[in-house]
Formats: C-alpha cells, sequence, structure tokens
C-alpha cells in the first residue's frame, strides 16, 4: 500500500512538471495563447491568476487582463499587481486610471525609480504639463537621468515656453548626442526662433556622427543660408537634391542660396518644385517670380508677383470693412480717439464712401468740437454730392415713401451745418481779433 501511494505521488509530481514544463516552453517561445489555454487548466492561485493576467496584456487583451488583476487587487494590493494595473490601464488608453495606479505604486516605494518615471510618463500622457515639469525637476535633484529632459522640452514646448524648451532639449542632445528626435526639435526651435548659427552649430555636431541623415542635413543647409554662407547652403541642399529629396524646404532654401548668389538659371528649377509644392506662399511666389522674370519668362513672372502681392496685401474693399467696423466699436464704448483713426484708415482705403466722410465730419464736431476739421470733413462730404449714382447717400428710399432720401437729409444737413460753423467760427476770430 506504501508503495503504492508513493507511486501515485510520484506520478502526479511528473504530470505537474510536465504541465508547468510547457507552460515555460509556451511562454519562451510568446505563444500567450497557448499559455492562456494551459493555465486555465491548472488550479486557480494568484500566482497562476497573475501569470496568466500578463499573458492576456502581451497579446493586447487588456480588458481580460483587467479583470482578473481587479480580481487579486481585492485581496492583495502588492506592487506588482499594482504595476501590471496601472500598465493594463495606459496600454488601453485609460491615462486616469493608470495614473490612479502608479499613484499607489509610487506612495509604496516613494524613491522608487520606477515608480517615479512611470509616474512622469503618465502626467505627460494627460497633458498635465505642469506637473510633469514639478516631478521631472524632483526627481533631477536627486537623480542625473538624462531621459528627462526631451520631457521636460516637449513640456515646456506645450506651454508655449520656447527658451525653456531649447534649454532642456540642448541637455537632452549633449547628454546623448545620438538622441535625434530631440536634436530635431531643437533645430526647428532654433530656425523659428532665429538661432541660426546654433542651429549650424548643433547639425554640425550630429553630421559629424552620422552624415546620412536627410532631415538634419537639410536643417543644417537651411541654417547656413539663413546665416549668409551660400555657398556652403549650396552645397548641403544640392546634394540631397540630386539624392532624390523633392520637399518644400529643401527646395526653397536652395532656390534662395542661388538668387542670393545671382545664379537664377539654377533658382528656377528648385524654386518651381518648392512653388508647385506650395503655391499660397507669398515668399514663394516673390522668389519664383523674380526667378521667372530673370529667367526670361517676363510674364509668368509678373503673373508670379502680383499673385504674391495680393496674398500679401488684404484688398482695400478688406481693409475698409475691417476699420469702419472697429470705428463703428470704438465709437460703442465711448473711445472716440480710436473710432476717428479707423474712421480716417477706412476713408484712405474707400476713398468713395461718403458716409464714412460724414461719419468723421460730425465725430470732429459734436464729439471733439473741432470745428475747424469739422468744416473741412463736412465739405468733404458736400463735394460728393452727385459724384456716384450707385452710392447710398444719393438713393431713394423706396421701401419707406414717408421718410426723405437718405442723400438729401443728409447733405442738407450737412450744409445747414458748413453755415452755422462758419458763422460760428467769424464770431469766435472777431471776439478773438477784440480781445
Amino acid at each position: 500500500m506504501k508503495k503504492l501511494l508513493t507511486f501515485i505521488l510520484l506520478c502526479c509530481s511528473l504530470a505537474l512538471s510536465a504541465q508547468n514544463t510547457a507552460i515555460q516552453n509556451a511562454l519562451k517561445n510568446y505563444d500567450y495563447e497557448l499559455a492562456i489555454k494551459l493555465i486555465s487548466n491548472e488550479r486557480k492561485t494568484p500566482e497562476m491568476d497573475l501569470l496568466k493576467a500578463k499573458c492576456f496584456k502581451n497579446i493586447s487583451k487588456f480588458t481580460d487582463a483587467i479583470k482578473i488583476l481587479e480580481e487579486l487587487f481585492k485581496q492583495s494590493t502588492e506592487n506588482s499587481i499594482v504595476y501590471e494595473l496601472a500598465d493594463c490601464y495606459q496600454l488601453s488608453g485609460n491615462f486616469a486610471r493608470a495614473k490612479l495606479y502608479y499613484f499607489m505604486a509610487l506612495q509604496a516605494a516613494p524613491a522608487n525609480r520606477f515608480a517615479r518615471l512611470n509616474y512622469v510618463n503618465i502626467l505627460y500622457k494627460l497633458k498635465d504639463f505642469r506637473h510633469t515639469i514639478s516631478e521631472c525637476k524632483s526627481i533631477l535633484k536627486t537623480d542625473s537621468l538624462a531621459v528627462l529632459y526631451p520631457i521636460l522640452g516637449d513640456s515646456y514646448l506645450q506651454l508655449a515656453k520656447m527658451d525653456s524648451a531649447i534649454y532642456f532639449y540642448r541637455k537632452g542632445f549633449d547628454a546623448n548626442p545620438d538622441d535625434y528626435n530631440s536634436l530635431t526639435k531643437l533645430t526647428k526651435l532654433y530656425l523659428q526662433t532665429e538661432k541660426y548659427d546654433l542651429l549650424v552649430s548643433s547639425t554640425n555636431k550630429y553630421i559629424q556622427r552620422d552624415s546620412t541623415n536627410q532631415q538634419i542635413n537639410q536643417y543644417n543647409g537651411i541654417g547656413y543660408c539663413m546665416t549668409g554662407n551660400f555657398p556652403k547652403a549650396i552645397y548641403r541642399l544640392d546634394k540631397l537634391s540630386r539624392n532624390g529629396d523633392s520637399t518644400l524646404l529643401t527646395n526653397f532654401y536652395l532656390g534662395a542660396s542661388y538668387m542670393a548668389n545671382d545664379d537664377y538659371d539654377l533658382a528656377y528649377k528648385p524654386l518651381q518644385i518648392a512653388y508647385n509644392a506650395d503655391s499660397t506662399s507669398h515668399k514663394l511666389c516673390f522668389y519664383f517670380g523674380k526667378a521667372c522674370v530673370k529667367y526670361g519668362e517676363s510674364k509668368n513672372g509678373i503673373r508670379l508677383l502680383e499673385r504674391g502681392l495680393g496674398i500679401i496685401t488684404p484688398p482695400d474693399s478688406m481693409l475698409y470693412n475691417f476699420h469702419y467696423n472697429l470705428a463703428e466699436g470704438y465709437q460703442q464704448i465711448q473711445n472716440i480717439p480710436e473710432a476717428l483713426k479707423h474712421l480716417q484708415l477706412a476713408a484712405k482705403y474707400n476713398p468713395n464712401s461718403k458716409m464714412t466722410l460724414y461719419k468723421i465730419a460730425s465725430t470732429y464736431d459734436w464729439a471733439l468740437k473741432n470745428k475747424t476739421e469739422a468744416l473741412n470733413y463736412y465739405r468733404q462730404f458736400m463735394l460728393t454730392q452727385g459724384k456716384s449714382k450707385t452710392d447710398d447717400s444719393n438713393k431713394k428710399n423706396t421701401s419707406n415713401p414717408n421718410k426723405p432720401e437718405l442723400g438729401i437729409s443728409y447733405y442738407t444737413i450737412a450744409q445747414k451745418r458748413i453755415n452755422e460753423l462758419v458763422l460760428e467760427l467769424k464770431t469766435s476770430n472777431k471776439k478773438a481779433d477784440s480781445n
């Protein structure tokens, strides 16, 4: 009987060992679905459930993994369970829930680097940039983790603090010269903030390590162009162009560099490529238009230059509408000087607007009590009488026959006021002479 019992126990042990070996083999071969099936046949234990949850996580079945982990969390708050829950919630896109569990892990081990980095990461994903910055700086007080510099740069960039973003991207790049992503963001900021010398030096530093990176070579060429070193800009950008780079930036700055060297024939092709990529840019209209004129395509050049002028300068009618309505807004808040300024600008962009002249006159007259300027503008207004049959001030009011014609009423009022102002000015001049 004793021998039989020993034999049975040995068989069970061998069976369990074989099953565990099968699970381990499945995990070693990344066959997580098979591992899940094998684990499901095992006796249910917290360890097996945790392993099963990890398998579900590894095949992106986060809901199934979370369900198991939440049940385990009710029984135990071990950090291994907390981390897995946080990770699953993060991978499933539920960052708020992930933050909760990462925070719990951090509370359990405040000095744990893994916990702190995960908490920073989830703060950034939640776009809580101010707290991300605060946590990163707190870690850097005691731990020189270069990986935090790009995160700080990104956070400051999102808060539109360019100088701080540049500072931390530079620290990140200095700490890791192979950090292409930080350098790319840094070069764009250098270009945006017109720090062209730094743009050249930082890209040169990277090119010494990797001369094949197209984007870094592109920004290096742009930097040389913007610092006035056109031969080096042409060398760098022409090389990219010959290798098939048809991007707008490469061809625009290559063309601009040729133009600066008075090589208009060579500028024509890259500027044409750039213009075809973006025909709405007034700069491209100007550069390509100028190249066309110099190249002998005068009509095409004129067309492009006129198009560029139209893009960069709004039509007078639009400017008139802006200023006229700005004046009305300022009048409503009783800011008379600003209202008058915009009325005068409206008159400049639309000299045929009779009512603008009338409003300027009445503003000088009643609001500013400037009789001389009021008289001047009333007289300008009267000169427009009968000038244009299409102007509103000459149209009859057909919708309301009981109301007098707009043109007649305003011109009548203006003429009457002119007569009064002439008399008032004469009287005041006589009084001044007698004194």
